[in-house]
């Protein structure tokens, strides 16, 4: 919700153009990022479970490792945006507002780096109602200065940028300060063989993730090198709202169910961690096939509202994007052989795979069709990568796919989003929460009523909610 209330800040106070610039800058960062971590934050992840079993002195040393490497590794990710900045930026776009966005974004590097491994270290600790805490006081310590810097002296791209790194800033020190207890009798350092391991995990990692941040936003690039910077902010305005369906529905639960997954084999084995994806997944595609109709009523409403007419023209790649989001979110439960059998160059083949395959598509149609191709494309390129990890994965650790829940909810879908687009007063906001209400009712009551293993789940969250 902070981040829905920064986001008519941001596309109101600043011209489609500033918005699609500072969404550049912020896209090259994250794809800096994740080069620049080598997947480090992922091994951490994965062996630390197996650490902390063995003694304190191989916790100590598995932190003091990671921990010398990020330091290092952040000078390395600094130096190399700069480089691109001074060498690379010119030639993509000799606007000199780009140019002073990538000195200012210079910052955020070793920052998010830093962020990365600080949060990933408290999630392999399983402590993810502390990181939500933390998530939401930094949106709102950063919608606060906003709203400050609107009121006073009037927000610009840099000025978004500037308080952005504060905020991320202030937030990373937080992090540290409150992984204090996990962090004694750490020092940094550099132990080659110790560390081969990790890098050996982490490499693949970080050429997956580098490739799937490619996959969703290089088409960007392609979009300003053939439609220029309005087009491209009105693009980013679209993909942004379906990015929120990103953050609620896929990233918090990775957060959550990795780590869980992870030490359940780890502790009990093959059997039983089969067993709870199997039924993991069958509730993903319920709960998440509603809350994608529900965001494909609402979103357009949403943007209109909230950023203006100025933005419709970037409206119809919303579903797009919102069913490859949806797609994304199923690997980590339907590709649960690849984390724990440490098989990540799977992750790597289909993601490079995928993100081939979205540029050739890119360059070829975007010229032609536009931004629809854009958005087409990406889904395209999230399904082959979706289905090619899922089949690789499923011959280690077969997590069955739902296909009775995938066509009740499918059934369910198509009334609930007919009835919800006929929901209308044509007053925006009505309509927006009216359309959202409707959808959401209708598939819900459907579902409920279609679906045992989901009506069960319910009454019985139900009914401990009612004996309290």
């Amino acid at each position: 919700m902070l981040g829905l209330i920064s986001f008519p800040i941001l596309t109101r106070s600043l011209t489609v153009e500033e918005y699609g610039l500072l969404g550049l800058v912020s896209a090259t960062v994250t794809i800096f990022v994740s080069f620049a971590k080598l997947g480090l934050q992922s091994a951490m992840l994965r062996f630390y479970s197996k650490a902390r079993a063995e003694s304190t002195a191989a916790l100590n040393d598995l932190l003091s490792n990671i921990s010398g490497a990020i330091i290092l590794l952040s000078v390395v990710g600094l130096t190399l945006w700069l480089v691109y900045a001074y060498f690379i930026v010119p030639l993509i776009n000799g606007t000199p507002l780009l140019f002073k966005l990538f000195l200012i974004g210079a910052a955020l590097v070793p920052i998010k780096i830093i962020h990365s491994l600080t949060n990933n270290l408290l999630q392999a600790d399983q402590r993810s109602g502390l990181l939500s805490t933390v998530s939401v006081s930094e949106k709102l310590f950063r919608l606060l200065c906003m709203v400050a810097i609107v009121l006073s002296i009037g927000l610009t791209s840099e000025r978004a940028l500037i308080i952005m790194i504060v905020s991320e800033f202030i937030f990373v020190a937080v992090l540290l300060y409150q992984s204090r207890s996990l962090l004694v009798g750490v020092k940094p350092k550099i132990n080659v063989p110790a560390l081969s391991p990790l890098v050996a995990y982490g490499v693949p990692v970080m050429l997956a993730e580098l490739t799937a941040v490619l996959l969703e936003t290089g088409d960007r690039y392609v979009i300003q090198a053939y439609m220029g910077s309005e087009p491209l902010g009105q693009y980013a305005a679209a993909v942004n709202i379906c990015m929120y369906l990103e953050w609620v529905l896929i990233l918090s639960l990775q957060s959550a169910i990795v780590p869980h997954y992870v030490k359940l084999y780890e502790e009990k084995g093959r059997d039983a961690t089969l067993k709870f994806l199997n039924g993991a997944f069958d509730l993903y595609v319920a709960v998440a096939m509603g809350v994608f109709v529900v965001f494909c009523i609402a979103a357009p409403q949403l943007v209109i509202f909230l950023a203006g007419e100025k933005y419709r023209a970037g409206l119809l790649v919303i579903p797009w994007f919102a069913a490859g989001y949806v797609l994304v979110g199923a690997i980590c439960i339907a590709g649960a052989g690849v984390y724990i059998d440490k098989r990540t160059s799977v992750l790597v083949k289909w993601t490079v795979i995928a993100f081939v395959l979205n540029l050739i598509l890119n360059l070829i149609a975007i010229p032609k069709y536009g931004l629809i191709a854009a958005a087409l494309a990406t889904f395209f390129a999230m399904c082959i990568r979706s289905i090619g990890v899922y089949r690789d994965a499923a011959r280690t650790l077969p997590v069955a796919m739902p296909w009775k829940t995938l066509g009740l909810a499918t059934v369910c879908a198509i009334p609930a989003y007919y009835l919800g687009s006929v929901a209308k007063t044509n007053v925006t906001i009505i309509d927006l929460f009216l359309a959202s209400a409707v959808t959401g009712m209708v598939y819900g009551s459907a579902m409920l009523g279609l679906n045992p293993t989901l009506r069960k789940l319910f009454l019985d969250r139900f009914h401990k909610l009612v004996s309290k």
